[in-house]
């Protein structure tokens, strides 16, 4: 049987010819070097016969003639084209290029401006923050109650009009509701002693919480050590001069441990707290006493002189009603 030439075969021959003879002008190859021409004919898809190998020798692998320019030809001197495979991948030897985009510069070295990592900068711990000695939910309630007077200012009391008409009584002033008021004024007196030292924090912050409560203008401070009456006084020590009772009306708050923490309550100092006591009394005003101590600490003249409270966080609103009841 005759066999056909293929025409589109014999122009994918060509095709495949002048890519190798552009490739081998290009990278300079020279034609002895059979080895270099077969791989680049297998990277270009044609198949090349291999070079036969002798021992101890290489034979270089022959050329076949071309019939033509351009053209190979076969054993019936008829033009085909060459045998085309798939390509079984890159060689060992062959090296893949990377675009210049993708190439890394040369490491030429960073130079920083300030340190990766900042030294961390010793601070002083902050201090942490304050927790009253009073219940927190309740302290507002707890010292309004300590701190306000009872007075018959509010609302008309209905019940009590009814009952003074009923009974045909004359009526001078109309009854009213029972209200608490810190219109009277607030005055603490602040325990400086080596024995309160432990609570001189408490003071301060309790002294600041009473003036929010009462006001500025209503609530006044003095400072004393062991007992007011010889010398306290609002400013520093040397100012100091004899106790003088508030306004009448208002409420003084002792917050004091009454020597407990300093060796025990004398003959004394018992007897200069009888007459600081009385003097707040004939000025119409009320004492009452906190104690950073349990009660079974307390001396046992002090529950006599004026109402005593546990500065501690059992002292709740219904602990400060049944004391000043």
């Amino acid at each position: 049987m005759e066999q056909r030439d293929d025409p589109q075969a014999g122009r994918r021959g060509e095709n495949w010819i002048a890519d190798m003879a552009r490739v081998v002008t290009a990278l300079g190859i020279s034609p002895s070097d059979h080895e270099t021409l077969s791989r680049v004919a297998g990277l270009l898809g044609m198949e090349r016969a291999a070079p036969v190998r002798s021992a101890g020798r290489e034979e270089p692998a022959r050329r076949p003639a071309p019939a033509t320019a351009g053209t190979p030809v076969t054993g019936h001197g008829k033009a085909t084209a060459p045998r085309l495979r798939e390509p079984t991948g890159f060689p060992d030897e062959l090296q893949i290029l990377k675009p210049i985009g993708m190439q890394q510069a040369p490491n030429t070295g960073r130079g920083w401006s300030e340190p990766a990592l900042a030294e961390q900068q010793s601070r002083k711990p902050e201090p942490l923050p304050h927790q009253p000695l009073l219940p927190p939910a309740s302290e507002s309630a707890t010292l309004h109650l300590l701190l306000s007077r009872v007075v018959h200012e509010g609302p008309v009391d209905v019940d009590a009009l009814l009952d003074t008409v009923c009974r045909g009584d004359a009526l001078s002033q109309l009854p009213r509701e029972p209200v608490r008021t810190l219109r009277f004024g607030v005055q603490v007196l602040v325990d400086l002693n080596v024995g309160m030292q432990p609570f001189h924090r408490d003071q301060a912050e309790l002294v600041r919480r009473i003036g929010a409560l009462a006001g500025e203008h209503n609530c006044s401070t003095r400072y004393f050590s062991q007992s007011p009456l010889q010398r306290s006084g609002a400013r520093a020590g040397w100012s100091w001069k004899a106790y003088e009772p508030p306004p009448p009306g208002a409420r003084v708050l002792v917050l004091s441990d009454f020597g407990m923490n300093t060796g025990g309550a004398t003959a004394e100092l018992q007897g200069e707290w009888r007459r600081t006591v009385q003097l707040i009394r004939w000025a119409s005003c009320r004492p009452l006493a906190l104690v950073p101590a349990p009660p079974e600490r307390w001396p046992h003249w002090l529950p006599a002189l004026m109402p005593v409270l546990s500065w501690d966080r059992y002292t709740t609103t219904a602990r400060v009603h049944s004391a000043l009841s």
